[in-house]
């Protein structure tokens, strides 16, 4: 346990508190002495016990000052986590999106090789079918010309 002396407009005060608090009970008293001379001067003379429960009423009304705008910052920073939260779940979607556009990116790029190989392909096998229709209409055309000869030197 631990003793603390400290003054209170003009007045001695010793109180026990815990070992590590001796710092803060000084503070606070520096606090309290501040409002007391600031009320005495602003009332003249009056008596310790009453100085005292001014200070205190004023300290208390602090409190609940204190306390209102704590609720008011708290209330705000859940309406600002909120909309962060929003704000996240839209670029999660947006990254999703960008991620589906870039798959239906890349299936249209596979598609348009396929289409160009399946062109190719078509492409290849038509110049192959007109290759192979001439050489069958030349064929023909052979065996006619060969038929002809052929009638012919009977004649």
């Amino acid at each position: 346990m631990a003793t603390v002396n400290f003054k209170i407009n003009s007045k001695n005060y010793t109180v026990d508190c815990g070992q590590g608090q001796e710092n803060q009970i000084l503070s606070i008293a520096q606090q309290i002495d501040a409002k007391a001379k600031s009320l005495s001067s602003m009332f003249g003379d009056v008596d310790s016990e009453t100085l005292l429960l001014m200070v205190c009423i004023l300290t208390f009304g602090d409190i609940q000052k204190a306390k209102a705008k704590i609720a008011a910052l708290e209330s705000q920073n859940t309406g600002l986590q909120s909309k962060i939260a929003e704000l996240q779940t839209e670029i999660t979607n947006l990254q999703n999106s960008a991620t589906d556009e870039n798959e239906i990116a890349e299936i249209i790029d596979e598609l348009t090789t396929k289409v160009k190989r399946i062109s190719s392909s078509l492409l290849s096998s038509s110049i192959n079918s007109n290759a192979n229709i001439s050489n069958i209409e030349g064929t023909n055309t052979i065996s006619d010309i060969s038929e002809i000869n052929n009638n012919s030197q009977i004649i």
